[in-house]
């Protein structure tokens, strides 16, 4: 153990260390760094506007087979009366 009264021992200067092997178990995940979080950010915003793109599309085909029920629905009724 160091005497810490020794003045050759400065508080400012780090002294050497034990290393304790990690425990076991799954390791831990890093921080992600900021080039990390920008990309995930691109990626979140991009899946955002394609699955409102999506949605656009899902409502346009939907709108459409509406519009094409109706027309057949009266071309059928102005048979039906002639």
């Amino acid at each position: 153990m160091d005497d810490l009264n020794d003045p050759r021992i400065s508080a400012y200067k780090p002294q050497r260390r034990l290393l304790i092997p990690a425990p076991p178990g799954p390791k831990r995940r890093r921080r992600p760094t900021k080039a990390d979080r920008e990309h995930q950010a691109r990626v979140d915003a991009r899946d955002t506007r394609l699955h409102l793109v999506g949605l656009t599309d899902a409502w346009m085909i939907a709108t459409g087979v509406l519009l094409a029920v109706i027309a057949v629905m009266l071309v059928l009724v102005l048979m039906s009366h002639h």
